[in-house]
């Protein structure tokens, strides 16, 4: 289990899993302020939070990478960097709601996004699908670039 007590390491835990804080809010079952006040170090992390979000990757499919990013990645230059804020969206398959996928690049900006459960195909040009290429490539890692617009 992963120690998440400093603000930087829950907001990178969040957007390791992909999360929003309005549904992260509503999946602990607090309110939208209190995310926001741990985000912003105006408040202590609760150990239960620590539980709750090592909890979360642990169904991850990618747990060991997750766990392996949160140790290595430069955590509080990447939350210095990116916009808390920001609408994060997750992908998965649209029939069948899996994460597992395959995505491959069609060219500058547009992905080919084949479900390995339910084999439906797709096709993205969102962020996510960006961020899922890079990790399907590259291992999952924390970077602004993935998350903002460029």
């Amino acid at each position: 289990m992963y120690d998440i007590n400093t603000h930087y390491k829950f907001i990178a835990a969040r957007f390791l899993l992909e999360l929003n804080t309005a549904y992260l809010s509503k999946l602990f079952g607090v309110p939208l302020s209190k995310i926001n006040r741990i985000e912003t170090n105006t408040c202590k992390i609760p150990a239960i939070y620590s539980f709750a979000l090592n909890s979360l990757i642990s169904k991850e499919e990618k747990s060991n990478e997750i766990y392996k990013s949160l140790e290595s990645d430069d955590l509080e230059g990447f939350c210095r960097k990116i916009d808390r804020s920001s609408k994060i969206s997750r992908l998965s398959c649209s029939k069948c709601h899996s994460r597992n996928l395959h995505v491959m690049k069609i060219k500058e900006g547009v992905y080919f996004i084949e479900c390995m459960k339910c084999k439906k195909t797709m096709y993205s040009s969102k962020d996510s699908a960006i961020r899922y290429y890079a990790w399907q490539n590259n291992g999952i890692y924390l970077s602004h670039f993935l998350y903002n617009k460029k």
